[in-house]
Formats: C-alpha cells, structure tokens, sequence
C-alpha cells in the first residue's frame, strides 16, 4: 500500500534530520597551553574535526609574558592574534615578539606597579588571504631603553596581492634603505635604488626590466662601477624567486669580474635580512595551518636545461670529487708524512703533487659540485661556467712541480692514463675527465706514499721500542748494581742471573731481521724486561724481608734462672720452613730456571709467600705447624701456606 504524506511533513524531517548531518562540522572552542617552535604560550582558539585532522576556523590568539622571568633575568613575550579560515590563516594578523630585560626598578602609577623595559622587539601587521599575504605589509624590529623606542633596526613596508608583490615597496635598517616596485604580477621593475642614511646620493641600483635585471650601479672605493647582466636577453628562461639561488647565479655570470663583494652586502644583504624576517612568521603560521607566507620577489633568468648525459656527467663528477677528497686531505693533513717529506725527496715531491691537484683540480670542482647542488647549474651558459672556474687556464695532465732551488730543473708528474683524458673543451665531459684524471692519480701516489709511511711508521716503532728497551735495561743494571755488595751470594748470583738474561734478550732482538716479528719481540721483550725489575727487587728485599719475619715471630718469656723477660722464637717450623725450603728454592729458581715466561710468577710468589708469612703469625697454626715437621718439599709447604700452585714458576 503507498502512503503519501502531506508537503509540511516532508519538510519538517528535513529540517530535523539537517543538524545530523552537519555534526561533523560542529565549532569546538580550545583554551590552553601551546608550543609552536621556541614559542610556547596559552592560546585560545576554534576549531572543528574532519576525521582525524583538527581544523582551524575561526579566532586565534596565542600569547605569553612572565613579570617573574622579565624581573629574574630575560622575557621572551609575545602575541599573535588574528583568524583562520579552513585551516587557513585569513583576515587581519598581528605579530608582536621579543626579549626583554628590566633593571628591577618600579614605580606605582595610578594604584599599579609599573616597570621599564629594554630589549628588541618585532612587530609585523597587515591580512592574509588563503595562507598568503595580502594588502599591505608592515615589518617592524626597534630597540626598546626604558619602555621607549630607542632605534628603528629595520623597517619594510611591502603590498601584496594573493602573495604576489605589487607596486612599490620600501626596506630599511639602521644604515641603508632600498626602494623599488613590482609588476602585477611580481616581477622585479625599474630602477631599484639603495640610499645611505648618512648621504642622499644612491650608493647601488639594480636595473630590471620586466623581471630581467639588466645592470647593476655600485661604488667600489669611491669610484661607480657597472656590472652587465642581461644586456638582451634571448632564448628560453625562467621565472624564479629573487632568493640566495639568484644572487649565486649572478655570481656565476659575473666571476671573471673584478669585484663581487658587492654581492654580499648593499641590496642583497637587505634582501636577505628582508626574507627572513618573513620566515619567522611563516614559521609561526605554518606550525599552525597551511601558510606561504614569503615574499617571493620574482625575477627571470636565462635557462639552459640538462639533458640526461650532462645530469650523469654531473652525478659522476660528484662521485669522483667526494672520493679524491677522501685522498687527498688525509695526505695532506698526515703529520708523520709532513717529516718524512722533509728527509725524503720522493715523498716530498709526490706531497707536493697531492696539493697542485688539491688547488688546481679538485677546489674548482668543488665549486662545480656545490652550483650542481644549488641547482643553478641551468641558468648559466656550460662553456662560461666551466671556463669561470679556471680563469686562469686548466691544468694539464702534466704536474710540473719547482724544487725551489735555483737553476734546477723543476720535476713532472703524469698519472694513469693521461693519454686518454682531454681537458680542453668547456663542457661537463672535459670536467669530468679532469675528476677522473685527479682521482686516478691520487690513487697512484697514496699507493706510494701509504707504502712508505707504513715503513716509516715501523722504523718510528723501532726507534721507539728500542730506546724503551735500553732505558729498561740500563735501569734494572743500576739497581742490581746498587745492591748486589749488600747481598749475600746466593741473592747476588741470582740477581747476576737476571742481567745476564736481560743481555741475553737484547742479543737475540739485536740479531733479528726488521719485520713485524722482530716488533712482536721487542714489545715481548719490554714486558719481560719490566718482569725482570721486578724480580730483582722482590730478591733484593729478602734478606731484610727475614729480618723482619724473625722479628714478628719473637714472643715475650719470663726466664726464672736468670730472672729476666727475654725474647723466644716461637712457631718455629713455619720460619724455618720459609728459611730453609722456599727461600733456598726462589733463589734456585732465579740462578737456573728462570725465562721470561716465569719471571713475573716468581717474583709475585716471592711477594705473596712474604705476606702469607706475616699473616700466620696472628693465626692459630698449630695443626700447620704438624704438617712442616719434616716437610721439605717447597712446592708442598706452599699448598700448606695455601698459596697458588707452582705451575707458572716451572
């Protein structure tokens, strides 16, 4: 059965139904704390969600400033107020940052404490359209004394049309300001003039036609000069952003020139000053929506594409570049090549080929290399380019190196395949070759020059190791010398013994071949001989280490025949045992087993038996003191004396 409903029915669950359909699009209020870059305040804001994306629309306001950190010590304040539109920042803006100190100081006005500040504070106002500026611009940065406006640092006042400049425009900073105009449609026209602040005479233009600038007026030293650019301009070009990209291409047409420091100060200088007072607030909005908050000054310049075989030119030459350089500086920088070149002529001569091709080859393409990453390699002609990198004429193939002294002949390198490169057209494959020729060559002589630091490095080794060596010996003969007349003879043989085995090491190192084996027993040899000190000096010390073993090892006794306390040795078989058995066996062992191998093993059990022996005389050793009655074996009374096994002595 069909059901009609009257006409108000329908329309009256439309409507109902309307506000289902539009809860998507439902304003959402924010009020809170927010970061954006360094700055990090409380904001307040609209906005709605599609999805999972949050979407600006409507008021913003984002805001900080600390009384407690401006009286501390510095403030950064700030406020940015303005609106979005769809994400995107639309309608009057205001920007107000900066940092502010204060002298603490305040005074009470109208029932308020009131403090002066100072500091720099930026200021920038006008609207935005769709994320892009829009009307007139104004950028302010002053120098705050006393909450008063000191100094104006900089000053642009811009107009724009959706993001496109127009018109005249006017920046200025402390000491120069700059006036031009734009076309409708961005491009650089007329006369761009600098003036100084201290004279009302220009001191630089910059002369553009429909975005193509023709010539540059400068003084240099008094005197104005004139630099041609794009005199008549033909062929294809392009439209690009008067940025760092375009000065670096006025560079290129003008690097045979005299002079290009004017190219880094006067109107660029405030261009760039310009640009990124404008990052800073693109950087603000687009950490927020979507933004393109630039100036983008239009300009046009010659175009000149890569095809695909310049592109793999250019791919190549950076590869054979980054790998010479990888050569070549290590080389250079090397210290222990920078003395050997002094005594070896070889040396010297191929160091000083590694810097002509450091200078003469790989800087210029350095140059060529960071155009290419620039991407300015397009905009000037290939054979200006290439030929403005040696303006001096291209090396060859040929490296003649002077020797410095008068009347000799100076010397010629020529590396791997000279024949087959050529050097002479000015275009990306005569670049490439000199890359190819510069890598191939570097890698010959670091072949050679690797060879004999290797070498010379073993002999510094050598040189090294043995002065190490004499000094260990020399030292272990004059301690066995200062004390061998105070020793009984058993310890005098042994320590006898001991230089005899020094000597003995040093004949057989002596007698060797100079290879990495003959290193391998020097480094044995100073180890050992470092043993052997020690040695000797735990033998040295035995007759006065007894001594004091006796000592502890004296008791206090009441003697009734003669009516008097005398002194008693008590623990008899533990003394006697460290007198008779070890000590007779360390010093054995010391006159006739004794390598490098068990030096240091003995002389730490000859330490650690003295030490075991103090360390008995507090103890209760009597049931010890049963099992050394008749003991003699000395490897025996040591696992007695729980000291460690013997194997390493042996």
């Amino acid at each position: 059965m069909r059901v009609t409903l009257p006409l108000q029915r329908i329309i009256l669950l439309w409507l109902l139904s309307f506000p289902v359909l539009l809860s998507g699009q439902e304003k959402l209020q924010y009020s809170g704390p927010l970061q954006l870059g360094k700055f990090k305040g409380e904001a307040a804001y609209d906005y709605k969600l599609e999805g999972n994306d949050t979407i600006l629309d409507g008021p913003f306001r984002m805001q900080r400033s600390s009384l407690q950190a401006l009286l501390e010590n510095e403030d950064a304040s700030f406020s940015f107020s303005g609106n979005f539109e769809n994400n995107y920042p639309d309608g009057f803006w205001s920007f107000l940052f900066g940092e502010f100190q204060s002298d603490s100081e305040s005074q009470i006005v109208d029932y308020q404490y009131r403090v002066k500040i100072s500091g720099i504070q930026n200021q920038a106002k006008g609207n935005i359209r769709q994320g892009r500026p829009d009307g007139l611009w104004e950028y302010l940065i002053q120098r705050i004394e006393d909450s008063e406006v000191a100094e104006t640092l900089f000053k642009s006042a811009i107009t724009f049309e959706g993001g496109v400049p127009q018109k005249s425009f006017r920046i200025e900073n402390e000491t120069s300001t700059l006036v031009g105009r734009f076309l409708r449609n961005g491009l650089a026209h007329d006369i761009w003039s600098l003036y100084s602040d201290s004279d009302s005479r220009t001191s630089e233009n910059w002369y553009f036609n429909e975005g193509w600038l023709s010539k540059i007026e400068f003084e240099e030293n008094g005197e104005v000069l004139v630099s041609q650019i794009y005199e008549e301009p033909t062929g294809s070009f392009k439209v690009l952003s008067l940025d760092s990209g375009y000065l670096q291409i006025l560079k290129l047409k003008l690097q045979q020139a005299d002079s290009l420091s004017f190219l880094s100060r006067g109107i660029p200088a405030l261009l760039a000053e310009n640009a990124a007072n404008y990052k800073k607030i693109d950087n603000i909005l687009s950490g927020l929506g979507r933004s393109a908050f630039l100036p983008e000054f239009k300009v046009k310049a010659e175009h000149f594409p890569l095809d695909s075989l310049e592109t793999a030119r250019m791919d190549a030459i950076k590869g054979l570049y980054q790998r010479s350089v990888a050569i070549s500086e290590p080389l250079l920088n090397n210290t222990q090549l920078n003395i050997l070149r002094r005594s070896d002529e070889q040396a010297q001569f191929l160091h000083a080929v590694v810097s002509a091709i450091s200078s003469d080859f790989l800087q210029p393409l350095q140059q060529l290399v960071k155009y290419a990453e620039l991407d300015v390699l397009e905009f000037v002609p290939r054979d200006q380019l290439i030929s403005g990198l040696w303006p001096n004429g291209k090396p060859g193939t040929r490296i003649r190196i002077d020797s410095g002294e008068a009347g000799e002949a100076p010397k010629v390198f020529t590396g791997p395949n000279a024949s087959q490169l050529q050097f002479g057209a000015n275009n990306l494959q005569s670049a490439q070759d000199m890359a190819r020729y510069a890598s191939i060559s570097l890698d010959s002589i670091a072949g050679v020059l690797n060879d004999k630091l290797v070498k010379d490095q073993r002999q510094q080794d050598f040189i090294s190791l043995e002065e190490q060596m004499i000094a260990q010996v020399n030292e272990l003969n004059k301690h066995i010398d200062s004390v061998s007349s105070l020793l009984p003879s058993d310890e005098r043989e042994a320590l006898s013994n001991i230089r005899a085995l020094a000597e003995r090491r040093l004949n057989q190192y002596s007698s060797l071949e100079e290879n990495s084996a003959k290193i391998d027993y020097a480094r044995a040899s100073i180890a050992c001989f470092t043993d052997l000190k020690s040695l000797s000096e735990s033998i040295s010390k035995g007759p006065e280490r007894l001594e004091v073993i006796q000592e502890k090892y004296q008791d206090a006794v009441w003697n009734p025949f003669i009516a008097t306390i005398m002194n008693e040795e008590v623990k008899k078989r533990i003394t006697a045992a460290y007198r008779k058995v070890l000590l007779p066996y360390f010093l054995d062992k010391a006159k006739e087993d004794l390598n490098c191998d068990n030096a240091k093993a003995l002389g730490d059990l000859m330490d650690s038996t003295y030490e075991r022996l103090l360390e008995l005389r507090d103890e209760s050793t009597s049931k010890l003191e049963r099992k050394l009655r008749k003991e003699q074996d000395p490897e025996m009374i040591l696992q007695l004396f729980n000291l460690p096994a013997t194997d390493k002595v042996n």
